[in-house]
């Protein structure tokens, strides 16, 4: 069963089940990154214990350094 969630403002399907692990692996996320569910910020060792559950509203952020 497919749920509808928000990804950076963009609303998508994806398969029920899958944890904030499986999602930055499929999104090929490498680096410094934060991902943040429901206006949280998720610590990276919590990612595989967290459920992504329809009508979540996700934000990844990527780091980039410069100067």
């Amino acid at each position: 069963m497919n749920i509808k969630v928000k990804i950076n403002g963009e609303t998508v399907e994806l398969n029920e089940g899958l944890n904030l692990n499986d999602l930055a692996l499929m999104r090929n996320l490498k680096g410094f990154f934060a991902i943040e569910k429901n206006l949280k910020i998720i610590n990276k060792e919590d990612y595989e214990k967290t459920l992504i559950e329809n009508g979540d509203e996700i934000e990844i952020v990527g780091f980039a350094g410069g100067g």
